[in-house]
């Protein structure tokens, strides 16, 4: 069987035309467009309807493109069992990380893995939520790590929970409600949003998975927030609140106990979760399964410290050139 053939349809089906499909298979255009043609003059029948916007699947190019994933998958499924009987296994893992969190976990885990498979090279990937669903189930990603509210679709993934982690109210210190936090380095304790209907604050950028936790908070709480700053990173909300300049809700693991500011366990209880998540279709390496225990141990680490910290990072746990 022709794979290449497989891969060329599937790839034209993700992109919606062509010259996109060339760009990622590295082959030219007429090249493509003609392996096209001549599939669809023996099967006799399009597989695409063109336009000039895009190419969008016929139904017999669905039941092609579903059939050609089924069979790549199989072939890639095939590979890595015979390849995982090797004392020493080879390959590569393509794996999905969130921005900033993907990073931390990475750095902790690489050491022990490249020791454990020294021929298994990891493919890294940094991406929001919704992109690296939707490229688990492309297969263009074979692990995710992913920080959500709800669980990952049992439909399309299986997955593994690392951790519950808790998003916390952080204000400056001279705030007047700060007299009522808990001593540094204890465990937070629970103030309710009502107090601060008059403070601005600082979020991450509104349709982030972080927002769509903390958005129905001041639902809850009688009132919209006045939002001064909005940012893609943790670590610029947390020096906001410490430099006096607004109050914020952001995940525990990016706080410090620093002297500007002080921090709460919102009344709500807001949290979202820690998965790894992969294809529900994916056989799992040796490899894939080790790297997702890794992910576990740093997991299960972190979750001891907050339970006896509150907020932060263990201090073994914090990378060399992070920023916190």
């Amino acid at each position: 069987m022709n794979f290449k053939i497989l891969e060329y349809i599937v790839a034209i089906a993700e992109t919606g035309n062509v010259t996109k499909a060339a760009e990622r298979l590295f082959i030219s255009q007429s090249g493509l467009n003609q392996q096209l043609i001549k599939l669809e003059t023996e099967l006799g029948t399009p597989l695409f309807h063109r336009s000039k916007k895009e190419m969008r699947p016929t139904h017999a190019g669905r039941i092609y493109i579903e059939n050609a994933r089924r069979i790549l998958k199989m072939a890639q499924n095939c590979v890595s069992q015979i390849n995982d009987l090797s004392d020493n296994p080879r390959g590569t893992i393509s794996f999905g990380l969130p921005y900033e969190h993907g990073a931390d976990l990475f750095i902790n885990i690489a050491k022990d893995f490249s020791h454990a498979f020294p021929n298994v090279a990891i493919t890294l990937t940094e991406q929001n939520v919704r992109e690296m669903e939707e490229n688990v189930q492309t297969d263009r990603l074979d692990l995710a790590f992913v920080m959500i509210k709800d669980k990952p679709s049992s439909r399309h993934f299986d997955y593994v929970h690392l951790c519950t982690e808790r998003l916390v109210l952080g204000i400056p210190r001279k705030h007047p409600m700060a007299q009522y936090a808990a001593p540094t380095g204890k465990p937070l304790n629970t103030m309710d949003l009502k107090h601060f209907k008059n403070d601005p604050f600082a979020f991450m950028f509104s349709g982030s998975t972080m927002r769509n936790v903390i958005d129905p908070l001041f639902e809850d709480a009688g009132y919209l927030p006045k939002i001064r700053y909005e940012t893609h990173m943790n670590n610029v909300l947390y020096r906001l609140v410490s430099n006096g300049l607004c109050c914020t809700i952001m995940p525990q693991s990016y706080v410090q106990n620093g002297s500007g500011s002080v921090w709460f366990y919102p009344e709500q209880e807001p949290s979202w979760d820690w998965y790894i998540i992969f294809s529900k279709d994916r056989m799992l390496t040796s490899a894939d399964r080790y790297l997702i225990q890794l992910s576990q141990n740093y997991a299960q680490k972190i979750k001891d410290f907050w339970d006896h910290y509150g907020v932060g990072f263990p201090p073994a746990l914090l990378p060399d050139t992070d920023c916190r």
